[in-house]
């Protein structure tokens, strides 16, 4: 395997940082609302036949009202539940054991208008993993992911804004670094006085497995009392649920008072519709984070490509005459491009020293601003048994987000494959777009 000089291009990004930090993603939610609707007109058109005999009509009939019975049925357990005081915030919630899904736990905030130290009684999903913190809770179960706070880092002098101004301003915040795709955020509305929710939805890509994952998310803004404002976080994977989570969301509807508006048609219908979309269609790459175009006959290479590093090859593979690597990772400094270009002689001694003997031929440039922000542009020379492969490496930054693209071409290959992989990088840089 020719992996030296993936190594010796591997060490660059990590002496300046490509150290993953772990950001956590923040899945969504759609509008639903139209879809049930238009589910519900589907169904109706479907039973409105010309052809229906009296029997058909007595069973309709008649499976309306089990339908009615079975709504009447719900509604009435769910009016128990509120009725007995196991809601958010009540007292009666400290101590109740009698959800089935659901796990209590006691979060706290001395961060309030009296200055008094306040504490609540939450319940998230009854998972292996809860994580408790101050103020904050989370924990997930069966595809749900619930996140409780009762001390959100809102805007400066939210006080002054509306519940819903207070909610677009923070959802708008979490989805600010997003990459996701068929990205729908619902408006923001007031449910009550003191409470306002936000329904997001959008598929995540997984480079890796190649696969888009439908999301559904809610967020719901509740204001306490006492300037303690608390933020409800339920994140759905679709594809993580199961037949009982359905009840579980029930439970969460009930004891945070909202309408979860996610059913099991959810996944079907996103997907359907991310993949009738002129963005799922695009003659480009997409990576989540970015997307470009790469000449004909590139491909993806599924057996170099691991979870940090795309590769992408002639014919989808990278160890013919030379490939294309793509990674991405966040840094503590955002100003550490700039300090490289400010002394180029020294970076370039740096990285002399770096690779060792085994690198010849060394040139560090100013690439100028890229889709990919400020970028420094390496183009070396790296010693192979067969003789010397060409590197040319491209590191670039915006904002606490570092990227590298680099590519290669494998020695003795000649001047064809030489100019295939340059017009592939340029092609890259040339229709690339940062998500």
């Amino acid at each position: 395997m020719k992996n030296k000089v993936v190594t010796a291009l591997l060490m660059a990004t990590v002496m300046f940082g490509l150290t993953a930090c772990g950001g956590s993603a923040v899945p969504s939610a759609s509008d639903l609302t139209k879809r049930n609707s238009d589910e519900q007109e589907d169904d109706a058109a479907e039973d409105e036949t010309e052809e229906d005999t009296e029997e058909e009509i007595e069973g309709t009939k008649e499976e309306e009202k089990e339908d009615k019975e079975d709504k009447e049925d719900k509604e009435e357990k769910e009016d128990s539940k509120k009725a007995s005081g196991i809601v958010f915030g009540s007292d009666e919630a400290k101590g109740y054991t009698g959800f089935e899904y659901l796990l209590e736990e006691l979060v706290s905030t001395s961060n309030t208008k009296s200055g008094d130290k306040v504490g609540y009684s939450v319940f998230v999903p009854d998972g292996d993993y809860p994580s408790v913190s101050g103020s904050s809770a989370r924990c997930d179960r069966m595809g749900v992911t619930v996140s409780v706070d009762i001390d959100p880092y809102l805007q400066y002098d939210w006080e002054d804004y509306t519940m819903c101004e207070n909610l677009d301003e923070y959802v708008e915040s979490e989805l600010s670094y997003s990459d996701y795709y068929g990205l729908e955020v619902g408006e923001s509305k007031e449910i009550s006085d003191d409470c306002a929710i936000c329904e997001v939805s959008y598929m995540d890509y997984d480079s890796y497995d190649d696969v888009y994952t439908p999301f559904y998310q809610i967020f719901c803004l509740r204001d306490m009392g006492d300037d303690v404002m608390a933020m409800i976080d339920i994140c759905i994977e679709a594809e993580e649920t199961t037949g009982k989570t359905q009840s579980m969301l029930d439970e969460l509807a009930s004891f945070y008072e909202i309408d979860i508006n996610w059913d099991e048609s959810f996944a079907e219908a996103k997907k359907t519709a991310f993949e009738n979309s002129d963005e799922y269609n695009a003659d480009a790459f997409n990576l989540g984070y970015i997307s470009f175009e790469l000449p004909d006959g590139w491909e993806k290479d599924e057996d170099e490509t691991s979870y940090d590093e795309i590769v992408f090859g002639p014919n989808g593979d990278a160890l013919s005459f030379g490939y294309i690597s793509v990674a991405k990772d966040y840094i503590a400094d955002d100003g550490m491009i700039d300090d490289m270009l400010d002394d180029l002689e020294y970076t370039t001694s740096y990285f002399e020293e770096a690779f060792g003997d085994e690198v010849t031929d060394l040139v560090v440039e100013d690439a100028g601003e890229t889709f990919l922000g400020k970028t420094i542009r390496m183009e070396m020379l790296l010693e192979d048994g067969d003789g010397y492969d060409i590197g040319i490496f491209y590191l670039a930054q915006d904002g606490y987000t570092q990227y590298a693209v680099y590519g290669v071409v494998w020695a003795g290959e000649g001047e064809d494959a030489e100019r295939e992989v340059r017009e592939a990088l340029d092609m890259l840089f040339e229709t690339g777009q940062l998500r």
